[in-house]
C-alpha cells in the first residue's frame, strides 16, 4: 500500500512538469517488477523494494531533466529513462544465479558494501553531474536530445555491470526499511496517546482565547491586518502555531492579557514535547529488554 501510494503521488508531481513521463514511470514499475517477479520467483519483498528504488531514480531523473534539457522531446525523455531499467533487467538475466541468491534472501550482508555501492554510484553521479555544464551552451534541440540519450546510455552501461551490486544495495535497503517500519509500529498507541492530549491541549488553548475575545470590551487580535473578534477556527489555528511555536503572523494578540496566555501555552507545548517524546521512548524499551531477556 505505501508502495502504490507513493509510486501514485511521484507519477501525478511528474505529470505536472511532463505528462508523457509519468505513463513512462508506471509502465517501467509493471514491466521491470513484473519481469523480476517472473524470472526469481518467490522474490516479492525485492520486487517491493525494487519498486520503490524506480520512484525515487523517477524524482532524481525529472530534478536532472528539467535543470539541464528541459527543452528535449518526450520520446527522448522516455528513452532515457527507460535504459538504465532496461539495463539492469539484463544485467540480472546476465547474472542470474547470483541475482536470486541475493533477492530470495531475507538476510543483511555486514559491512563491506559501502565501497562497492560507491564504486558504481560514483561514475552514475558523476555523469549526473557533468550534465550541468550543458546549459551554459547553446545547442540546438536535436543535439540536446543526442547528447542526453549518450548521456543516459553511459549511465545504462554502468548499470548493466554493476547489476549484482545494485540488487544488494536494494535489499539491504528494503531489510534497514522493513525493519524501521517493525519498531515504528510498536509506538502507534503511545504515540496516538500524545496525539490526543496534544490536540485536547490545541483546544483548550483555543477555546480560551475566542472565550476572552467574546467576553472583553475590544478585540484581542489583529487578524490579517484588521482588529477584529476572533472566530472559532481562527482560535484553533492560532492556538495550533502558538503550541508548536511557529507564528505565521497573520493572526497576533495586541493585549496584554491575550499574551500572557500565549505564553503560558508556548511553554505547556515545550514541556509536553520534551516529556511526550521521552515517554514514547520510555515505551519501546521495556520491550527491547524483555525481547533480549535471558529465558533462564
Amino acid at each position: 500500500m505505501f508502495t502504490a501510494f507513493l509510486l501514485g503521488l511521484i507519477a501525478l508531481s511528474i505529470r505536472s512538469v511532463s505528462g508523457d513521463l509519468a505513463f513512462v514511470l508506471l509502465g517501467s514499475v509493471g514491466i521491470v517488477v513484473g519481469v523480476f517477479h517472473y524470472v526469481f520467483p518467490g522474490s516479492q519483498f525485492f520486487t517491493l523494494a525494487l519498486a520503490n528504488f524506480i520512484g525515487v531514480y523517477a524524482c532524481i531523473f525529472v530534478f536532472f531533466l528539467e535543470s539541464n534539457f528541459h527543452s528535449i522531446g518526450p520520446l527522448s525523455q522516455g528513452v532515457g529513462f527507460a535504459m538504465p531499467l532496461m539495463a539492469f533487467l539484463g544485467g540480472a538475466w546476465w547474472r542470474a544465479r547470483d541475482i536470486r541468491s541475493i533477492v530470495q534472501s531475507r538476510r543483511l550482508r555486514e559491512g563491506g558494501q559501502l565501497d562497492r555501492v560507491f564504486l558504481w554510484m560514483a561514475p552514475v553521479w558523476g555523469i549526473g553531474a557533468l550534465t550541468f555544464l550543458v546549459p551554459g551552451h547553446d545547442m540546438a534541440p536535436e543535439l540536446l536530445s543526442e547528447l542526453f540519450v549518450a548521456a543516459m546510455g553511459a549511465i545504462a552501461l554502468v548499470v548493466l555491470f554493476v547489476s549484482r551490486d545494485i540488487a544488494i544495495f536494494l535489499l539491504d535497503a528494503g531489510l534497514l526499511f522493513e525493519g524501521f517500519f517493525q519498531q515504528a509500529s510498536r509506538l502507534v498507541l503511545p504515540a496516538f496517546a500524545f496525539l490526543t492530549f496534544y490536540s485536547l491541549t490545541i483546544i483548550l488553548f483555543g477555546s480560551l482565547y475566542t472565550i476572552m475575545d467574546r467576553f472583553m470590551g475590544e478585540p484581542n487580535f489583529i487578524i490579517d491586518g484588521v482588529r477584529r473578534d476572533l472566530t472559532f477556527p481562527e482560535g484553533l489555528y492560532f492556538s495550533l502555531i502558538t503550541f508548536a511555536t511557529v507564528g505565521y503572523g497573520d493572526i497576533y494578540p495586541i493585549t496584554g492579557a491575550v499574551r500572557i496566555v500565549c505564553a503560558v501555552e508556548i511553554v505547556t507545548g515545550v514541556l509536553l514535547l520534551l516529556f511526550g517524546f521521552s515517554a514514547i521512548i520510555g515505551h519501546a524499551r521495556p520491550h527491547d529488554r524483555a525481547d533480549h531477556r535471558d529465558p533462564l
